[in-house]
């Protein structure tokens, strides 16, 4: 197999590149027939998807913790309601290392682990490390632990999204949990305004792209918040210019493109969405923005916390974002300044109406088992146990999903994941029941959900601002769902594991898109610079990865 003669990885180092080969050499590349597991020698072990582990066992962990993730007074990431379930389900967790901060921060210290070749039992990986790990057979088969442990509540997780399963699946062996997400109301873009900006300018709301233009750029000239200084912006930006937070894939879907995702072109071709011609548009709008003081003029220095910062301080009124960003910062900015006001709307297109926008691949990270791990099925496990607390017929929701403060416990889970609908149908459910006042027929999170919103509604409670803003019938995934219902959410086209070429040459690709898009929006770079990225994508991998990307369409046919 080609994968097999190479285990040239794509890690950022180039340095860790030369250890991690050094290290592992031919004695790494898998065989065709796979040694026997401590998993195979365990064939007389009752299957218990959900059942405890007697005597109890060890498993070390790396953890990865968002910036926003907040514990109860007295708990931390060793000490929450998690981590006591899993000691009381036989689990001895302890975790090798845990990074608080940006998942790009994560899978750079993942990096570093994977090139030591001293890997934790159980941890989350994005899709190039887990090809580079099963290439150099570092983690475990899961296909058989899958088969006899999954609950019905997991599997019908990965049959909602086949793709998930597929894209974790190397030559019809399963090696990974994929972590899938609701991503439309994880990712997909919405317009966010602080309407009381839009109030004190008398400036109308958004309906057309020429609104939202003038309203960046009133938003910077005109002194919205009334302090008597020209000191606020337009639009919040990340250095992410794509999929980073605040990013720009809301205004680019507004110009008809799509960054970083696979969209079928009129003949049913995958092509890639960043070097197609309408990225070049947006591109030179956003650097007429910029030049304008539209856009935070060291905006390539800043991560997604210091932007929040910006915007919990009266400093932006406009951002494109996804549904959760009303829960943070935005939440924050409002209790920090009542006067603050949100508002969520479609994005317009610049060809009129609203735009079509993207939705990534609902599984862009995975939970893999170290090779020789003695207890893989502990992943599949967890991953019941998870399903099961949140939404089955013993869940405790208020303990082991959000409590009663508005506190996300169910960020202190080892392994997570959730339905492709599940913030879909929550927003659906929630107004139904809000309108006729009976709540009767909500699981426990929608319950929670409906319970928060009336908090705020009927109790003034901050805490639940966001929520409002994010699951009330006015909210952000009843307009998300007006999109849907209108086919204008187009998902990423492809959901194989990632290519030979992919694993060897993505992360370098992706690094000169940022790099060349940033420069051009500072001015660094004249906008015709997009012409010669596009011929040095193709150059540098990009056309024989495309090729790979529609080989694998065309099998899907």
């Amino acid at each position: 197999m080609k994968r097999l003669k190479s285990i040239s990885f794509m890690l950022a180092s180039l340095l860790l590149i030369s250890v991690l080969l050094s290290a592992c050499g031919e004695d790494t590349k898998k065989t065709a027939e796979p040694e026997s597991t401590p998993n195979e020698s365990k064939q007389d072990v009752t299957v218990d998807p959900l059942g405890k582990y007697d005597p109890p066992i060890d498993l070390a962990a790396a953890k990865f913790i968002t910036q926003d993730v907040v514990y109860p007074e007295g708990q931390s990431e060793s000490n929450n309601a998690w981590e006591t379930f899993y000691k009381d389900m036989g689990i001895n967790l302890n975790y090798a290392w845990v990074v608080k901060g940006t998942d790009a921060q994560y899978f750079q210290k993942l990096n570093v682990s994977i090139a030591s070749g001293e890997i934790p039992d159980v941890m989350m990986v994005n899709s190039s490390q887990l090809k580079q790990l099963v290439e150099a057979d570092m983690v475990e088969d899961l296909t058989e632990a899958y088969a006899q442990y999954a609950t019905p509540a997991v599997k019908g997780i990965f049959e909602q999204d086949p793709m998930a399963l597929q894209s974790a699946t190397f030559d019809g062996k399963l090696y990974a949990l994929p972590k899938t997400e609701p991503m439309i109301g994880a990712q997909t873009p919405v317009l966010w305004l602080r309407t009381d900006w839009l109030t004190a300018l008398k400036l109308p709301e958004p309906k057309t792209w020429d609104d939202v233009l003038n309203i960046s750029k009133a938003f910077t000239t005109k002194d919205p918040d009334g302090n008597g200084n020209q000191d606020t912006f337009g639009v919040a930006l990340s250095k992410e210019i794509i999929n980073g937070y605040p990013a720009m894939n809301g205004l680019f879907n507004a110009y008809g493109a799509y960054p970083r995702i696979w969209k079928k072109d009129d003949a049913g071709n995958l092509v890639y969405g960043s070097i197609q011609p309408e990225m070049k548009a947006a591109l030179a709008k956003l650097a007429e923005m910029y030049k304008a003081g539209e856009l935070d003029q060291e905006f390539g220095v800043k991560d997604g916390s210091k932007v929040a910062e910006s915007l919990v301080n009266d400093r932006v009124g406009m951002l494109f974002g996804p549904s959760w960003a009303s829960q943070w910062p935005l939440q924050d900015n409002k209790k920090k300044n009542n006067k603050a006001e949100w508002g969520v709307y479609p994005i317009p297109s610049v060809n009129g109406g609203e735009a079509t926008v993207q939705m990534p691949f609902g599984a862009n990270f995975y939970f893999v088992v170290k090779k020789g791990y003695e207890h893989p099925e502990a992943a599949v496990k967890m991953a019941n146990w998870f399903m099961e607390n949140l939404y089955g017929p013993s869940a405790d929701y208020l303990k082991y999903g959000v409590d009663a403060k508005g506190i996300t416990t169910a960020k202190y889970a080892l392994i997570d994941m959730s339905a492709p609908d599940k913030d879909l149908k929550r927003a659906q459910n929630v107004a139904k029941a809000l309108g006729s006042s009976d709540p009767s027929t909500l699981n426990p999170e929608e319950k929670s959900t409906y319970d928060k919103i009336l908090s705020f509604r009927q109790g003034g409670d901050l805490n639940f601002y966001g929520e409002n803003l994010q699951s009330g019938p006015e909210g952000a995934m009843m307009v998300l769902q007006k999109l849907w219902d209108a086919g204008k959410v187009v998902s990423e086209g492809y959901g194989g594991a990632p290519t030979d070429t992919m694993g060897e040459k993505k992360a370098t690709l992706d690094k000169m898109e940022n790099e060349i898009f940033t420069k051009i929006v500072y001015g660094a770079a004249s906008i015709d610079q997009f012409d010669k990225f596009v011929e040095d994508w193709k150059k540098l991998g990009g056309e024989q990865i495309t090729q790979e990307v529609n080989e694998w369409n065309a099998s899907q046919k």
